[in-house]
């Protein structure tokens, strides 16, 4: 027992392994792999991972779990429920409902990877055959045919049958299923049963949804077909009239029903011929077939032969095929000839006759001619064999114009000639019949599109006894324009008819004459020839283009000097001339040397083409003919492309389209009609645009146009076709509908109550541009104010509304409008959301400007009033089309209590309100203006004098004959804005340089000079690191001194004023520092007027600042007039805390930090003259010898820090302190300004400016040692005239330290 189990283990061992092996070699397993399920059913495919196979993989569980397992068919994912369930850790369910046919695969997809596939078939069961059919072959075998149903279940067919209904003994049959669904099946050998006149088939097939049995009858002898008759096939006899055969037919008695007979005879060229009474004799051994009545001796025929079972429904055999020719006999007839068909040469000794041949199938025989049975000259007969006979006509030669010839002609063949004869008769011919009773002009011309010819020609010139034409035609011999090959046709025309035509497909090459038959004589043929060597010389042709349409060119051509007999043909050449030049030649050869005229078709139109021909004969050619250039017509473009709408709104829409492909011509417009289809008696209405050259070279550039007049909300179909001088098909047909729009306004009719109400009826817009969804009713003043307005359903047509009370004097109107609501698109809505909130600030404003009232919608339900609260509110999906207003005015009874007379009295009273309130106002500000004087100054009173100069201060022209203009250059003036300075500071002769002007009279030189100097050499001044960027000012000096004489009086003007500035000064002073305590103590809060800071400038009383200011402050802001914020007086920084500097900078530090402080910014002042008490907020400047005292202190390099300094107030301007002002009131002058401290004292000559001192380069900077150095610059005091405007305190504010 141990043995056996050892080895059975040993036996299992492997199988275990493999089991492993494949277990762990796939990514997972499906179940079932392959389902085969109806059509409609339900099923399901369950997905397992492989855990193992993934960890050897080193798949995570990221990558891969089962709840990222999905199944796949066809690109369709299905991944949710209920198309995949979860049945555990590592197992989904797929499951599928009401299945349709299919043939597919599904994949178990876990992200990217493909865990297994399984094969889906839903089909239907085995079904029925419907085309079971067999066909046996002379009863040797049988075979069978089906065309399996489709189905996508895999079936299997099984065919047996038996030999009776009732036989328990079935024969299989084999079938191929290669040729599928077309199953064919072979009984063969032993199983054919060839005695049996049915066969009992029954078809088993089945297939994985079940099974069904099919049982077929097919009769035997039925299809049964005979083998094709023939066999040894033999003449017994042949007739000229009939033939009848023999062949064997070896399996004949099998068919003991007999056999019937097919039987057709076709002669050659012929339809078939059949008869009733061609049947077969047959015999047990041969069959015998004899076909009589045939139409023609000595001719081919073909013999058509089948045979089947003589039973209904049976099948022919394959047929039998056999030529044969009738016994030869003479001919029946002789050839027909006419009335003067014969041709005399132009030598006049040789004549010709002809006549029309026999057809192929009246030869009869081999060896056929034409013979001459009798030759008679003048009654006398003559040898026949002096006429030479030929295929179709005839020679006599030596021919006699004064004879009688009588010909008789027969046919022959090698059973002998015709019974009959045709006779030919000749007469005398004399010159001058050839002259006057011969056809004249004989022409021909060919139609090419049909093939045929027309030949014309003009009568003799004796037309008496004239009784007709003959017209003959044949194929002319090669080199023998006088004789036909083959057939000559003739045909007879009537007496007044001088033109035939041929019928149709002719050969491209024909001969034509014709005859004039008169009644006791004839002339003969006159055919169209001409007399030429064909060794002649070919000449130079001269064509012309006679036709030209859109797309062919006709030329036309002579051949007068050349006789067409020695020509082989002509060459055609034309090209395209695209670019001036031919291009894309092409050459045609003519081989119709009788052509006279040739078509170039499938041209391009409105295209230049050049022309060219030349003729050829066998042996040479001519030279090429002068070009011709002609430009074949215009066409008809292709049509317009892609026509689209763009846009649309109310009245208009935006179309665009693409130019043609082909233009064919010049595109002269566009073309468009439209129409309405909200009728159907709508007119259609025509527009036109008109097209450029460049559309045509962009061809997929759109064209657009904007069709505007439309109505709203209707719509409209359009086309557009292009033009050149033939319009296109029309375009695409395109249909839109126009937007909502404003309706016209209904008309109105009221009538009026006694209960005083108003009944309104008023009709339906005549353009109601929408679906009219409400109307407006309103009752309005004679001045159409609102008062008051109701919201009626587009339904109504009438409406019942109480009326005011109004007096005559005061009516009323009653109006209606209609509104239609549109719906905005997405894309509208989206713009019109951004800006919304201004829209509708917008829309507000122009409501309330338009009406005094809120419509009412209490008449509306409440799903309307809804609706249309949505409407009014939800700007941006939608738009309210308001009509105008439809009016019905009336005055009303007399009434003493209307409302009218109380909102007048209301009117009133505000009136009086309002006007009480701007009188208290006005007073108000005339109390607080009464305690201020006015006082001129005497330079004022000169200033008015000088009225026609424009005033001082308010951009006077200079005065270039009393000084020049310094341009100076400041380094440190103060950071203002833009906004504060309201000057162009850069340039010259500006407002604000009136009181510097004057500064560079005495240096000589006017304009900018030495502007140019500090900008080419910004670093020669003292501040060259980390200065502001420089900026000039422009000063003008006064231009009041321009007598000498007034100059005196002014100065003595300013000493008087001076003096009594004095006094007033010290009388003030203690009140002065009592304000100024209180504005900086207790001022902390309010505000203080101008004329508290008199002395806040000048008294010194600063708070000290421990902490040293290295850098210089900006002022702030303080206005001149007005009211002053207190924290900005508080805040306004002392003059005092600035350190003194280091002995190299001291003049340029201390100036520096003077100016920054100095003044407010300029668009804080007035425009008009500054008064002197506005100066006491500004602070005096330190003297000069404050400001320009040496130290002994070590010298500061330029950009390093000063060293710290015990902080110290500057010095008052006079050892008395401040100077007192002569007046508190009036106007300022420059002498003020220095004797307040607020302008320095003249620079000497050597001090130079804080900008700009003594010695430049490096002779002040980089060696301040050196004493050689002189000055480079220098600037002059301003001379002190004149008056001073803010423009010129802003400019002071600026150039304080030049000053």
């Amino acid at each position: 027992m141990g043995p056996r189990v050892l080895e059975l283990v040993v036996a299992l061992l492997p199988l275990l392994l493999l089991h492993d092996v494949l277990a762990n070699a796939e990514p997972g397993w499906l179940e079932p792999v392959k389902v085969e399920q109806l059509i409609g059913s339900d099923f399901n495919i369950s997905c397992t991972i492989n855990q193992t196979y993934l960890r050897e993989m080193n798949i995570s569980s990221e990558q891969c779990s089962v709840k990222m397992l999905f199944f796949e068919s066809k690109s369709i994912k299905y991944r949710n429920i209920p198309d995949i369930r979860q049945l555990n850790d590592t197992t989904i369910l797929f499951s599928a409902r009401n299945a349709s046919e299919q043939d597919q695969d599904y994949s178990c997809m876990c992200g990217d990877y493909v865990i297994n596939t399984s094969k889906v078939y839903v089909g239907t069961r085995p079904m029925p055959i419907k085309d079971f059919g067999c066909i046996a072959y002379d009863f040797e075998y049988m075979v069978c045919n089906f065309t399996e149903p489709h189905n996508r279940i895999i079936t299997k067919y099984n065919v047996t049958f038996t030999t009776e209904k009732e036989a328990h003994y079935i024969y299989p049959v084999e079938c191929n299923f290669d040729a599928a669904p077309v199953v064919t099946c072979n009984i063969t050998n032993e199983l054919y049963k060839r005695f049996n006149e049915f066969y009992y088939f029954r078809l088993h097939m089945f297939n994985a949804l079940g099974q069904v049995e099919q049982e077929i009858t097919v009769n035997h002898y039925e299809r049964s077909v005979p083998a094709r008759p023939g066999q040894n096939i033999s003449k017994v006899n042949v007739t000229e009239s009939s033939i009848c055969l023999s062949w064997d037919m070896p399996r004949r008695t099998t068919y003991d029903r007999g056999l019937a007979w097919l039987v057709y005879v076709a002669p050659q060229n012929f339809s078939p011929l059949q008869r009733d009474y061609w049947r077969n004799n047959s015999s047990t051994i041969k069959d015998f077939l004899c076909l009589t009545e045939l139409p023609f001796a000595g001719y081919n025929y073909t013999l058509h032969l089948q045979v089947r079972i003589n039973l209904e429904n049976t099948m022919w055999s394959e047929p039998l095929v056999y030529e044969f020719a009738t016994a030869p006999a003479r001919p029946r007839r002789p050839p027909r000839v006419t009335y003067g068909s014969f041709y005399v040469y132009s030598s006049e000794t040789n004549l010709s006759f002809f006549w029309e041949p026999l057809e192929p199938q009246e030869l009869n025989g081999p060896d056929f001619r034409y013979v001459i049975s009798e030759f008679r000259v003048n009654g006398s007969l003559m040898d026949p064999n002096l006429i030479q006979v030929f295929s179709n006509s005839a020679l006599i030669e030596g021919w006699k114009q004064n004879a009688h010839y009588e010909i008789l002609i027969r046919s022959s063949n090698s059973m002998g000639v015709s019974v009959n004869a045709t006779r030919m008769s000749i007469g005398p011919i004399s010159a001058e019949d050839f002259r006057v009773r011969v056809p004249k002009n004989i022409r021909s011309v060919y139609h090419s599109s049909n093939n045929s010819y027309t030949l014309s020609w003009e009568p003799p010139e004796d037309l008496y006894d004239l009784t007709n034409y003959t017209v003959f035609w044949c194929v002319p011999k090669p080199g023998l324009l006088s004789e036909c090959e083959g057939s000559i046709r003739f045909a007879e025309v009537a007496y007044g008819q001088q033109l035939f035509t041929t019928a149709k497909n002719q050969l491209p090459t024909l001969h034509m004459a014709v005859s004039a038959n008169y009644r006791t004589h004839n002339t003969g043929l006159r055919w169209l020839i001409c007399s030429s060597d064909k060794k002649d010389d070919l000449v130079k042709m001269e064509p012309s283009i006679d036709a030209a349409s859109n797309s062919s060119l006709t030329v036309k051509w002579s051949t007068e000097r050349v006789c067409p007999v020695i020509l082989a043909g002509y060459n055609l050449t034309y090209c395209q001339r695209s670019t001036g030049r031919p291009d894309n030649c092409t050459t045609e050869v003519i081989h119709d040397r009788d052509a006279r005229q040739h078509v170039i078709r499938d041209l391009v139109p409105y295209t230049d083409y050049s022309v060219k021909m030349l003729m050829f004969s066998e042996s040479r050619a001519s030279k090429y003919s002068d070009e011709l250039v002609n430009r074949t017509g215009e066409a008809a473009p292709s049509q317009p492309r892609e026509l689209h709408v763009l846009r649309v709104d109310s009245s208009s829409v935006r179309l665009a389209w693409k130019p043609p492909l082909r233009a064919n011509g010049v595109v002269r417009t566009y073309e468009g009609t439209f129409r309405s289809l909200e009728s159907d008696y709508s007119i259609v209405e025509d527009f036109r645009v008109a097209a450029s050259a460049g559309e045509l070279v962009e061809k997929e550039k759109f064209i657009a146009f904007t069709l505007a007049n439309l109505t709203a909300f209707t719509r409209y179909e359009v086309t557009v076709r292009a033009k050149t001088l033939y319009p296109s098909e029309p375009s695409n047909l395109v249909e839109f509908v126009t937007a909502i729009g404003v309706p016209s306004p209904p008309s109105l009719f009221v009538t009026n109550n006694k209960d005083q109400t108003s009944r309104l009826d008023w009709s339906r817009p005549r353009i109601p541009a929408g679906r009219i969804d409400y109307y407006e009713i309103s009752v309005r003043d004679n001045n159409e104010s609102c008062l008051t307005s109701l919201i009626l359903s587009g339904k109504n047509r009438s409406y019942v509304m109480p009326t005011p009370r109004c007096t005559s004097h005061n009516p009323f109107q009653l109006a209606v409008r209609a509104i239609n609501v549109e719906q905005l698109p997405p894309q509208l809505q989206q713009q019109l959301e951004a800006g919304l909130e201004a829209t509708t600030l917008m829309t507000g404003l122009s409501l309330q400007s338009s009406q005094s009232c809120d419509p009412r919608t209490d008449a509306l339900g409440e799903e309307e009033q809804d609706r249309f609260r949505e409407y009014g509110a939800n700007a941006s999906a939608y738009q309210l089309h308001r009509s105008e207003w439809g009016t019905y005015g009336f005055i009303c009874t007399p009434d003493t209590h209307s409302l009218k007379a109380m909102y007048q009295t209301i009117e009133v009273c505000v009136a009086i309100l309002v006007l009480g309130v701007i009188f208290y106002l006005v007073y108000k500000k005339y109390r607080k203006m009464s305690d201020i004087g006015l006082v001129l100054p005497p330079g004022i009173m000169e200033t008015l004098k000088k009225n026609e100069m424009g005033g001082l201060g308010q951009g006077m022209t200079p005065d270039l004959s009393s000084g020049g203009i310094v341009c100076t250059m400041v380094g440190d003036s103060p950071q203002y804005t833009s906004q504060d300075l309201p000057h162009d500071f850069g340039s010259c002769g500006s407002e604000s340089s009136k009181l510097l002007r004057r500064t560079g009279s005495s240096s000589g030189g006017g304009g900018c000079a030495d502007r140019e100097i500090y900008v080419d050499h910004p670093e020669s001044g003292p501040i060259s690191g980390t200065a502001p960027p420089a900026s000039y000012v422009a000063m003008r000096h006064g231009l009041l001194m321009q007598e000498r004489e007034r100059e005196q009086e002014r100065e003595r003007e300013r000493e008087r004023e001076q003096e009594r500035a004095r006094e007033l000064q010290q009388q003030q002073g203690e009140e002065d520092t009592e304000k100024q305590g209180r504005e900086q103590g207790g001022g902390g809060n309010g505000y203080i007027k101008p004329t508290q800071m008199k002395n806040w400038a000048g008294n010194g009383h600063f708070p000290a600042n421990p902490m040293p200011m290295p850098m210089p402050m900006a002022p702030p802001r303080v206005p001149i007039s007005g009211y002053v914020p207190v924290p900005i007086v508080q805040s306004r920084p002392s003059p005092a805390l600035a350190p003194m500097p280091s002995a190299a900078l001291a003049p340029a530090s201390a100036t520096a930090t003077a100016a920054s402080t100095f003044f407010p910014p300029a668009h804080l002042l007035t425009d008009n003259y500054v008064q002197a008490s506005d100066l006491h907020k500004l602070k005096p400047l330190a003297t000069a010898s404050a400001a320009g005292g040496a130290g002994t202190g070590p010298a500061t390099v330029a950009g390093s820090l000063p060293p710290m300094a015990p902080i110290r107030q500057l010095p008052p301007a006079t050892p008395a302190g401040p100077p007192k002002l002569a007046a508190d009131i009036g106007y300022t002058t420059m002498e003020q300004l220095q004797l307040t401290g607020l302008m320095k004292p003249p620079l000497p000559h050597a001090m130079g400016s804080p900008s700009h001192p003594a010695g430049i380069g490096e002779a002040a900077v980089g060696n301040p040692g050196n004493p050689g150095s002189m000055p480079q610059h220098s600037r002059l005091q301003p001379q002190i005239n004149g008056y001073v405007t803010p423009q010129d305190l802003n400019a002071l504010a600026h150039n304080r330290h030049v000053l």
